[in-house]
């Protein structure tokens, strides 16, 4: 789930962790993301919660602002990504369960896009 939101946004926005303490819109965008996740996770038996979200946001506040996820180091270094395995694998699962799941779909047509730009 943290993966999904964070490494995601940040490699979507070419941004540091600064920029997800920082800026309400980068939140939102993350916590979309995450959201997803969690209708996902109830179908699984996983069972995560907006309160993991909190969880997730609190550590993240305690990181380097400078600091970079790797999936937006990845993507400065021009190298393929995990998106296949975080928002493409939610996306099947969405369809297996009948969940929507747009954010993460448009999330996987940006980075994929990104790859092939390079």
């Amino acid at each position: 789930m943290v993966n999904i939101g964070m490494n995601q946004t940040t490699a979507i926005l070419r941004a540091p962790y600064r920029t997800i303490q920082k800026i309400s819109y980068a939140q939102k965008l993350v916590k979309a993301a995450m959201r997803e996740a969690i209708e996902i996770s109830k179908s699984l038996n996983i069972n995560l919660s907006e309160e993991d979200i909190d969880k997730a946001f609190n550590m993240l506040m305690d990181f380097s602002p400078d600091g970079k996820t790797s999936m937006l180091q990845d993507v400065e270094a021009k190298r393929k990504t995990e998106v296949e395995m975080l928002s493409g694998k939610l996306c099947l699962l969405g369809k297996q369960f009948n969940i929507p799941t747009p954010v993460n779909n448009l999330f996987f047509n940006l980075i994929k896009s990104i790859e092939r730009m390079y």
